[in-house]
């Protein structure tokens, strides 16, 4: 190999690395700035309204949570079904966090409840589940339990 082959090919090593050395260092910035304590989302959480159950029938619901410290303290309303839960908050990546049930209690399940209902209320009380939240609007919606969160702003500290 002649001084200019080897020289071309110290060249081209060089290159390569300080490309690849560029491609991790913008990963790990993007991973910087994506990267959010689950703090952010410290404060009360509600909403309520009506949900239409398969047979027709018309029920009262309301969603209340509380975050903080990493933690997480729930509780559902399904028109006679009483839903409770506690666990911890985590962070998930690009504006997802996950909550990771410890604790929960399900409270006089309603036989006139549908299959769907009862599905959601039973995963969601089970230790171990997880329940992703996803940024909607200004509010947070449980991919896995099918509820929305909106922020109390009043309720900021806790």
């Amino acid at each position: 190999m002649t001084f200019g082959q080897r020289l071309t090919s110290s060249r081209l090593r060089l290159l390569l690395s300080s490309g690849v050395s560029l491609l991790l260092l913008t990963g790990i910035g993007t991973l910087w700035n994506n990267l959010k304590s689950s703090a952010e989302l410290d404060g009360r959480y509600n909403s309520s309204g009506q949900m239409q159950l398969s047979n027709g029938q018309v029920i009262e619901t309301s969603h209340n949570m509380r975050l903080g410290n990493g933690r997480f303290y729930a509780v559902t309303k399904q028109g006679d079904t009483i839903l409770e839960t506690s666990g911890s908050v985590e962070y998930g990546f690009l504006g997802r966090y996950r909550l990771i049930v410890e604790k929960g209690g399900l409270i006089e399940l309603s036989t006139k409840s549908d299959e769907e209902l009862m599905f959601n209320l039973l995963y969601g009380h089970q230790p171990g589940s997880i329940i992703h939240l996803v940024p909607f609007q200004q509010c947070l919606y449980g991919l896995e339990t099918r509820q929305a969160y909106c922020q109390i702003s009043s309720a900021k500290t806790l």
